[in-house]
């Protein structure tokens, strides 16, 4: 639940897009609840196994996993991240987060503009997390 200044409390969750994500995710979109576009802040709930399918940004990412996750860059395997952690994604750089296979997992993201391409090309190996 989120709560403006006025104390007006706010609840905005949606669904993930099954073309940009695998599994059962919940999206709160906190920036957009607030009232603000100066900064694009989503809280990202994924259910174990759960993930965002493979994309790139034009500017730089940041995530923080209160909860911990996963993530992968540039066709690259699943790097575990712990709660707690931060991690820099790189503008025009192919990526995934999410959860791993035995877990949820929880992160904020935080980026300037949300212009994701879910249509970018990707590695062979990645083909599987492709939406048809």
């Amino acid at each position: 639940m989120l709560r403006k200044a006025t104390g007006e409390e706010i609840e905005d969750f949606r669904q993930g897009a099954p073309e940009q994500f695998l599994g059962r995710v919940k999206v709160h979109s906190v920036s957009e609840a607030l009232g603000t576009d100066q900064v694009r802040i989503r809280a990202v709930y994924f259910e174990p196994g759960a993930r965002a399918r493979p994309h790139l940004h034009s500017a730089d990412q940041l995530l923080y996993f209160p909860q911990a996750g996963i993530v992968a860059i540039d066709g690259g395997p699943d790097e575990p991240v712990a709660s707690g952690q931060y991690v820099l994604l790189p503008g025009g750089v192919v990526h995934m987060h999410g959860a791993g296979e035995d877990a949820p997992a929880v992160h904020i993201s935080m980026m300037r503009e949300i212009d994701s391409d879910f249509d970018c090309p990707i590695t062979e190996e990645w083909s599987r997390y492709r939406a048809s």
